[in-house]
């Protein structure tokens, strides 16, 4: 349970007055005063024949010397067809090489890249790209089934009639010029993908090598797009200088270094855990990028594993599971995990039993958190390298260097060490704002630079934290204020019980009430009784769930995190269906 870790710690942090909840990470190396081209150049040059990318599903493998001359060769064809440092380039698009090259050729020309979801529909894509008035999006196809043709036609209906191959005008979007797509068809109104690449002259590409002496690392070179669950999405704006120095330190703190990784990346290129935990980091360590498929697809990734000789997984919680469910069909057909070494989870809390299971399917020597969010660049807490396993196990980590963290009431007052509060995060990771949205940004952050987080942690003398939920999501049942990460933990050690999420909905009497939706194994005759009948006895009265329900699947986001407003909306008419019954 949550608790265990700091029940070890008493032992030895013991004190009469209690410190206030308040960490500042290491500084034993200084930040890094360098931009993101400056990283590619010098990854190329440190290992210019070691593979970059490994794209399984498009046949196609990189090393980081052609990664720096498709990158540097995209990039003097944006300058030359009239992008421009500071400009906005909207990408668009599932994992691919073609992905990578992008992000990192607009970049390193100075231009602002937006990182767009690729599911995406009208009102989405349309808001993304007013929002930051985009001058160009690419959007890349590598799937029978994705048509983005069509749904630009449905938000600017005008590139129907324009020329192909040129820039266009459109009086719903007046700041977009250029629409590119990896297309062999004559499109009207886009330009290809691969005449970009060609268009470079000598001197576009003089005009880059200037650009990178001259690029100020403080500049925004991402705008990631936040999962917008409460409202429209806000672009969290990031700069060479956040990400550069946010994935150095966390590759240091992991020792990636060490060796030639081989990383197997099945969580999206546009959240920052793929652009900046994946690619950044990559390039930080020399690690090869795995992708095994096109969009999510499990069994492909436990292929990949055995096929490309992986040594560390990414994932999050429920990728896990997927991975786990598909790695038993290979290990059933004489399969076996020689090679993984590490498991790093993120992008949503893992649970101690998951991570069990996790290092025993795959044989791993360690597993690793991270925490952070998007708007930190995204990490602020990660595991040590040989740190005892009960750490590894029921925090999230220790704080990163360079970085500040304090837990706070809800007056913004400093807690005691030890008392769980809202964690709030400082320094050189933090984003300086949302784009264009001032009064989104002020209430993001305080006056002396202090990101909140939204989240309750409890922090340990030492600098690892627990996370114990949400803030949004605590369940106030009838005056007791009530934590779901604990109660699904509970659940998740039922051994048919294979995943749960508790959350709450109105009650007229009680205020709210407690509810769980849980995935159960294959064959298994859980239901409401046994789970109501499990918690009896075990947590407390007012903890344990008032209605069940069985799912195959639960909502989330593109990036893996679940979404918990559409399981309360599925409850209430789980329930409705019920008395409609009866």
């Amino acid at each position: 349970m949550i608790e265990d870790y700091f029940e070890k710690e008493k032992k030895s942090t013991a004190s009469i007055i209690p410190k206030p909840s308040y960490y500042k990470g290491p500084k034993n190396e200084p930040l890094k005063c360098m931009t993101v081209g400056n990283l590619i150049d010098e990854a190329a040059e440190k290992y210019p024949n070691r593979e970059a990318i490994v794209s399984v599903h498009q046949n196609r493998k990189i090393t980081f010397s052609d990664l720096k001359h498709e990158v540097d060769e995209l990039a003097a064809g944006l300058l030359e067809i009239g992008m421009k440092p500071g400009d906005r380039l909207c990408l668009m698009g599932s994992n691919s090489v073609e992905w990578e090259i992008t992000l990192l050729a607009s970049i390193k020309a100075g231009i602002i890249a937006v990182n767009i979801n690729p599911l995406y529909m009208k009102n989405e894509l349309h808001h993304c790209l007013s929002k930051v008035d985009a001058k160009m999006l690419i959007a890349l196809e590598f799937h029978p089934n994705q048509n983005y043709y069509e749904l630009l036609k449905n938000i600017v209906p005008e590139i129907a009639q324009q020329p192909y191959g040129k820039p266009v005008t459109t009086r719903h979007l007046p700041n977009l010029e250029f629409i590119v797509m990896n297309t062999e068809k004559n499109l009207p109104g886009v330009i290809k993908y691969w005449d970009v690449c060609q268009s470079g002259t000598i001197k576009s590409t003089s005009y880059l090598k200037k650009i990178n002496r001259e690029l100020n690392p403080q500049a925004i070179c991402n705008i990631q797009f936040t999962s917008g669950t409460t409202g429209a999405p806000k672009g969290a704006c990031l700069t060479h200088h956040n990400i550069v120095n946010n994935s150095y330190f966390y590759v240091k703190r992991m020792m990636l270094m060490e060796k030639e990784h081989r990383i197997l990346l099945q969580v999206p290129f546009f959240h920052t855990f793929g652009t900046v935990v994946g690619i950044m980091s990559s390039l930080n360590s020399g690690s090869t990028l795995i992708l095994p498929a096109f969009g999510y697809k499990p069994i492909e990734s436990a292929k990949a594993v055995f096929a490309e000789k992986c040594t560390i997984l990414y994932g999050t919680p429920t990728m896990y599971i997927d991975l786990i469910n598909a790695s038993k069909e290979l290990l059933d057909q004489g399969y076996t995990f020689t090679t993984p070494e590490i498991g790093l989870c993120a992008g949503a809390l893992c649970s101690p039993n998951l991570f069990k299971q996790i290092k025993t399917t795959f044989n791993l020597k360690r597993i690793v958190s991270i925490y952070g969010m998007t708007e930190a660049s995204p990490i602020v807490f990660v595991s040590n390298a040989g740190e005892p396993e009960h750490k590894s196990l029921t925090t999230i980590g220790q704080v990163l260097d360079h970085c500040e963290v304090k837990v706070v009431d809800k007056n913004g007052i400093i807690v005691p060490m030890g008392r769980p509060g809202e964690v709030w995060f400082k320094g050189y990771n933090v984003m300086p704002g949302y784009w264009n949205d001032e009064e989104m940004t002020k209430k993001a952050i305080d006056d002396d630079g202090w990101l909140k987080s939204g989240d309750i942690l409890i922090l340990s003398e030492d600098g690892y934290g627990v996370v114990t939920g949400r803030i949004k999501d605590i369940i106030i049942r009838g005056g007791e204020n009530i934590q779901p990460q604990a109660i699904e933990y509970f659940l998740e050690s039922h051994p048919e019980i294979i995943q749960a999420q508790v959350f709450g909905i109105p009650d007229e009497r009680l205020g709210e009430v407690v509810c769980a939706a849980i995935k159960i194994t294959k064959g298994s005759t859980v239901d409401e009784e046994t789970v109501k009948n499990y918690c009896n006895g075990n947590i407390a009265r007012f903890k344990v769930p008032n209605h069940v329900m069985i799912l195959d699947d639960f909502p989330k986001t593109v990036s893996g995190k679940i979404q918990k407003f559409k399981l309360r909306e599925i409850m209430q008419d789980y329930i409705r269906n019920i008395k409609n019954c009866q």
